[in-house]
């Protein structure tokens, strides 16, 4: 669900051009996971900041954490710089989305916020390395079981304020 066409349109860009990035850099099951696990921690950190009273649209939070696992990615190899880029046009992006987000009003900057978040530190501790293999296999069950608890405890939450 989006608030409007251009809501729309400006996600499935930016998902376009990021997405095909990540995808290359980390792989399909990579991007997947970090794509679901950022748009989840974006859902997260807006009902925990105060969400319920209006209904978050859209999935700029998963994308803001595609930028985040990107970010997080560098951090882990050291490339992490600005003199990087990559990191320089990706950095720049955020500011000039995290003021835009400011600027407009009904913007959920904690679904940002908590995508980005999410993303960082997923690209962090499964990011594409030597070993990220033997990380990746340790930590997917324990990724799973977070998803699977932070889901119903979402549902929890929303049939809570409901009622």
């Amino acid at each position: 669900m989006h608030s409007g066409f251009l809501h729309l349109a400006l996600n499935m860009l930016s998902l376009y051009f990021l997405g095909s990035f990540v995808e290359a850099s980390f792989g399909r099951g990579r991007f997947l996971a970090l794509y679901l696990l950022s748009g989840l921690s974006g859902g997260i950190a807006y009902l925990y900041f105060g969400g319920f009273a209006s209904p978050a649209v859209g999935a700029s939070g998963a994308i803001f954490g595609l930028l985040g696992g990107v970010l997080g990615d560098a951090l882990r190899r050291g490339t992490f710089s600005w003199q990087n880029p990559v990191i320089r046009q990706l950095l720049i992006l955020l500011a000039i989305n995290l003021y835009l987000g400011l600027s407009i009003p009904n913007v959920s900057n904690t679904a940002h916020l908590g995508g980005l978040a999410g993303g960082l530190v997923f690209g962090y501790l499964v990011a594409p390395t030597v070993y990220s293999r033997k990380v990746a296999r340790a930590l997917s069950p324990v990724l799973i079981v977070l998803a699977v608890e932070t889901i119903l405890l979402g549902l929890w939450l929303f049939v809570g304020v409901r009622l």
